[in-house]
């Protein structure tokens, strides 16, 4: 949800326990909003763009985790979904390109995998992408496993654009290779 507190907009995105035996699988792990805030910080240490996390909350018992909710900052801008619906044939600005190989270059290079590309995940805010949605993201100590992660998000990234359109085949040779 999108809220305004003394003057400043703020994101806060609840993550809810789906059911008593998702509570029991939850009990042990941290929560997504956890991941979330821990995946924020890292991201915003390594100078990668991704709103700023303000506020973690936590309701629990006991052991067992309930609902939790994430408050950032608001990333202003067009989602790169929206930004780009009508560019398949024609192609992407050139600012658009670099912000994205600079972005998936600085992401491999931290061999960090995000787990859901989805184009709305991205906030094109200037000459920059804001990562969106971190509760899948993770950092891989192997780079075998990083790989494995990084040809399931680059596949997942490309098939934000209709196959073999102008978008899938530049943002295809700006990001870094499959292998």
């Amino acid at each position: 949800a999108l809220v305004e507190l003394e003057g400043r907009k703020l994101v806060i995105k609840r993550y809810n326990i789906k059911s008593a035996g998702h509570a029991v699988s939850r009990a042990w792990r941290p929560s997504r909003a956890w991941h979330s805030w821990v995946e924020a910080h890292r991201l915003r240490f390594l100078g990668i763009a991704t709103p700023r996390p303000l506020a973690l909350i936590e309701r629990r018992l006991g052991p067992l985790r309930g609902r939790a909710w994430l408050v950032t900052e608001y990333c202003e801008g067009q989602n790169l979904q929206d930004f780009l619906a009508g560019h398949a044939e024609r192609g992407a600005p050139a600012e658009v390109l670099e912000a994205a190989r600079r972005l998936f270059t600085r992401l491999a290079a931290e061999r960090i995998g995000h787990g859901d590309l989805k184009a709305t995940n991205f906030i094109l805010n200037g000459h920059e992408l804001c990562v969106l949605d971190l509760d899948a993201m993770r950092r891989y100590d192997s780079e075998a496993a990083w790989r494995k992660a990084w040809m399931k998000d680059r596949a997942r990234f490309l098939r934000n654009w209709p196959e073999g359109s102008a978008l899938q085949r530049q943002f295809s040779d700006v990001l870094p290779p499959p292998t």
